[in-house]
């Protein structure tokens, strides 16, 4: 039952809203409200308020009243967010037919180019989905320089357990280095996922300082760079790199596991 809070907001991240949306609709839910009162009662910045209203309205979750009084914000009836619903589902229809149709026709063109050096950026948290979707095409190995978990790098719980239960459901395994520093071995529900896929080992700062992620699987090497407020992703696709990178990792897999015993 939906009786907490946290709860109700997490639910509604789910459908789509971010969770100071989430937090500004549930308190208009109560009664309408000026942008100031509900930036007191949310503690929320009242710029953003401002802001994060403009969306909700834009999304028809929230209208605008005017009386003697001010303006008031006003929650759109809770139904209104299957409005969003049917949106998402009719795109997502959209897009899947278009990539079964682009399919036949992109792939013929990335297998003419294998032997080139090929660099794409990305930036974001979306931006670090789309590569973590692109190590699940793995099909022997994915090696990792570790600094963080997939929760660092997408800030969302649900989606990167629902990437490691994926990854249950392939055939390749993961080993990832990591400098220590403490990560609960539990960083994931997934028990099969820690089983039956993953391995890590932990390498002195002084040998290995791993300040960004670094990941090498077929013939790509995907670095993630998620410090100092950025989120900046890049891929480089070649064959001789990617070997190049996977010879440094085994060196430096066997120098942890040494360091280890």
């Amino acid at each position: 039952m939906l009786n907490t809070r946290d709860t109700i907001v997490e639910q509604l991240r789910a459908l789509g809203l971010s969770r100071d949306e989430a937090t500004l609709y549930l308190e208009l839910l109560k009664e309408p409200a000026t942008h100031l009162r509900l930036a007191h009662a949310t503690g929320i910045n009242r710029t953003k308020v401002y802001r994060l209203a403009n969306e909700l309205e834009k999304r028809s979750l929230i209208t605008k009243r005017s009386d003697d009084r001010g303006t008031f914000l006003v929650a759109a009836d809770p139904s209104t967010l299957e409005v969003g619903l049917v949106t998402q589902e009719e795109r997502i229809k959209q897009q899947r037919e278009a990539f079964a149709a682009l399919m036949p026709v992109l792939a013929p063109i990335q297998k003419g180019e294998t032997s080139h050096f090929i660099i794409h950026t990305y930036e974001g948290s979306e931006g670090f989905k789309q590569m973590l979707w692109h190590e699940l095409k793995t099909k022997d190995e994915n090696l990792i320089f570790g600094s963080g978990t997939i929760e660092d790098l997408v800030d969302d719980r649900r989606w990167a357990e629902k990437h490691r239960q994926l990854t249950t459901q392939t055939p390749y395994k993961v080993r990832e280095i990591l400098n220590p520093r403490g990560r609960k071995p539990t960083f994931t529900l997934n028990q099969k996922f820690m089983r039956d896929i993953y391995q890590e080992r932990t390498i002195d700062p002084g040998v290995m300082l791993l300040q960004n992620q670094m990941v090498i699987y077929n013939d790509t090497v995907a670095i993630y760079h998620w410090r100092e407020e950025q989120k900046v992703g890049l891929e480089i696709i070649n064959k001789a790199h990617a070997a190049m990178m996977r010879d440094i990792f085994e060196h430096f897999w066997q120098i942890a596991g040494e360091k280890s015993q």
